[in-house]
């Protein structure tokens, strides 16, 4: 009779509480390997529970051994796996090598077989199984400096990374682990720049590994941006607060050329350095010795750097650093392949949207990423679209000195601008851009007139947009209002007479130089909005051909015909525009028809005055002649208003009564 597997598992469960035997380690483990090959074949409730057992007991076994420090987790090797010394041969000696080769075994066992397994809830319990080895091991570490334990957590990370791991086991870790404990996202942000430095070489085994970076930090959303938001570490050692030297009012502190603190310069230059080391650097190891001297030299423990805002921005910026600025290795024809494989479209997109709000703000130089937004910028299409909003905080904000940057927007606006789902976002910055006073006339000018040569080939949602823009800009920069005023033969908002030729040259880069102030907003009159407002005062309706197909961009238009008495348009009114609510627009337009006369009542007729006379009826015996009468009368207005065959005629009544009088 064969044993359930939770009995197997409690029974050596007992084993291992009630004596100082470890070997029954060794059978639990295979155990537990045997349980999750047959559950990737045949999931079972029982066998799950048997296995999640099975895995939480080897780790509270190992979690007493780093307590009571029988094992050591000091000596670890590149890849985050204990070394074995070469101990004496006694028994204590063969006791520490035999401990760490079952650290190792189960370590792997958790990261490399768990941790990918198909069933959900063992990839959950074996996340949870790390992160609790962590803690004893670092505890096990602990001094008044502060340790983090290199194993397991090295491995966790090298999994998470260059493995395609499920997407709950991404969320677990960012939301209940990256996202709460300060401590563990320093050492994230230092291990993914680590392996991001290391990528060997352009196999397939490392195409992916920058995407598996991108996908943890870009969920690192909870930034500490005080020095009191550092409040919470997952390892109890780690979280008590260094005490702080008291600064004299004397000492000012130092501050760089940007106006930022030294400190954060220095930890900065350190990360750029590395950076920088990776992409050519032949001395390696010497700089990263120097930079571990520098540190050195600063007197700083792991606790006073995790507890440091500086530090902690300095671990943040450096992982994205080497995520965005990758190391390259030329190929064999001779072009630049990217060490962890290139970033997909979906991705740098969702990178350039959140880099303005998530990243910008936290990196201690911001600058550092120019070379990044200038290679969007190069791009072209809706990759430089998405990298303007990150250019222009880095120019306002961090006084970056990037020339020609009108040049570079207006070659953006081009005809793809239009069809894009970014077009929303695209006119709102391009909206914040040309909203100084002091621009150029000719600058504002040519985007007035780009924008109106887009308009004959944009969607109508696009032309809604469009027009109030257009309009605030000719408000904002009233020397521009000539492009609408200019006319010919009393024909305002176009060319004119067929023949005469356009000077806007569309074909010139910079906007300086287009001659756009000397054309017209023609375009605009294509919409109909000359025409329609030319109607309107005329009390006509506008002929076929002088308006656009839709009414609602006709009407739109005609607001640059008339005279301009509103202050501004409020752009968010129309920049959400679709086909959708152009057609519920529409869908509840009423239609109005012309009032119809109404019929003339005819004249009144006068009435006849008819006298009958009806003469005098008899009485009968049983009532006089007045009820008599009135008698009669009934029934001779019955017979009229009913007539029966039995009856007589009307005639026929008349001569009866005519003859009795």
């Amino acid at each position: 009779m064969s044993v359930a597997p939770m009995d197997r598992v409690k029974a050596i469960q007992a084993q291992l509480a009630n004596s100082t035997d470890l070997n029954p380690i060794v059978d639990l483990m295979q155990l537990a390997r045997s349980l999750h090959t047959e559950i990737v074949d045949v999931p079972e409730k029982q066998v799950l529970k048997a296995l999640t057992l099975a895995i939480r007991v080897l780790s509270q076994s190992f979690v007493a051994m780093c307590s009571s420090s029988t094992l050591d987790v000091s000596h670890v090797n590149e890849s985050g796996f204990l070394l074995e010394k070469e101990t004496s041969n006694d028994g204590h000696g063969q006791v520490s090598r035999w401990m760490a080769q079952q650290w190792n075994s189960f370590v792997f066992f958790v990261h490399e077989q768990l941790l990918l397994s198909p069933v959900s809830p063992v990839r959950l319990a074996a996340l949870e199984v790390s992160m609790s080895l962590e803690v004893a091991a670092c505890e096990s570490l602990s001094c008044d400096a502060g340790k983090w334990s290199t194993t397991p957590f090295r491995v966790l990370v090298n999994t998470l990374l260059n493995r395609s791991v499920a997407e709950d086991v991404v969320d677990a870790m960012a939301e209940s682990y990256l996202e709460i404990y300060d401590d563990v996202r320093y050492e994230f942000c230092r291990e993914a720049a680590r392996i991001l430095r290391k990528i060997p070489d352009t196999s397939s085994r490392y195409a992916h590994v920058r995407s598996h970076v991108r996908k943890f930090l870009i969920r690192i959303t909870a930034i500490p941006t005080e020095d009191d938001h550092l409040n919470n570490f997952l390892v109890p050692h780690l979280s008590k607060a260094p005490k702080r030297k008291k600064v004299k009012a004397s000492q000012k502190p130092k501050f760089g050329e940007d106006g930022e603190g030294s400190e954060e310069d220095e930890d900065m230059k350190e990360a750029m350095s590395l950076v920088q080391n990776d992409q050519g650097s032949e001395d390696e190891n010497a700089d990263i010795e120097a930079s571990q001297n520098r540190r050195t030299r600063r007197n700083k423990t792991l606790r006073e750097l995790m507890h440091g805002l500086a530090a902690q921005r300095q671990a943040f910026a450096s992982a994205w650093l080497t995520l965005l600025l990758p190391a390259t290795q030329p190929s064999s024809n001779g072009s630049l392949q990217i060490l962890g494989g290139p970033l997909s479209l979906a991705e740098t997109h969702d990178t350039l949207v959140r880099l303005h709000a998530q990243i910008l703000p936290h990196l201690p130089k911001p600058t550092m990423l120019h070379d990044f937004l200038v290679d969007c910028l190069d791009a072209r299409g809706t990759t430089a679209l998405l990298a303007l909003n990150g250019l222009y905080t880095l120019i306002i904000s961090h006084n970056l000195d990037y020339p020609a940057f009108y040049t570079r927007l207006y070659g953006l606006l081009d005809a793809s601008v239009m069809h894009t789902k970014y077009r929303s976002r695209f006119m709102r910055m391009l909206d914040t851009f040309l909203s100084s006073t002091h621009l150029p006339v000719a600058i504002v000018a040519s985007f007035l007139k780009r924008l109106s040569r887009l308009s004959l080939r944009a969607t109508p949602a696009a032309i809604v947009e469009i027009v109030p823009f257009i309009w605030n800009l000719l408000r904002r920069h009233p020397s521009c209002m000539q492009m609408i005023h200019r006319e010919w033969n009393g024909d305002h908002l176009a060319l004119g007479p067929t023949g005469i030729e356009d000077p806007f040259d569309p074909n010139e880069p910079n906007p300086l130089n287009t001659n756009a102030l000397d054309s017209s907003l023609w375009e605009v009159a294509a919409l109909g909005a000359y025409h329609l407002s030319l109607n309107q005062q005329q009390r006509t309706m506008p002929t076929g051909g002088d308006t656009h197909y839709l009414s609602t961009v006709t009407t739109f238009a005609s607001i640059l015909a008339e005279p301009f008495t509103q202050q501004k348009y409020n752009l968010e009114e129309f920049l959400d525009t679709t086909y959708g609510t152009l057609f519920d627009t529409e869908a509840r337009k009423t239609l109005q028809h012309k009032e119809r006369s109404k019929p003339k009542a005819p004249p009144a007729v006068a009435p006849l005055e008819v006298t009958l006379n009806v003469p005098p009826m008899l009485p009968t015996k049983s009532a006089t002649a007045e009820q008599a009468t009135r008698r009669e009368t009934r029934k001779r207005l019955r017979n009229y208003a009913f007539p029966t065959e039995e009856t007589d005629t009307v005639g026929d009544v008349c001569t009866k009564l005519w003859r009795l009088s």
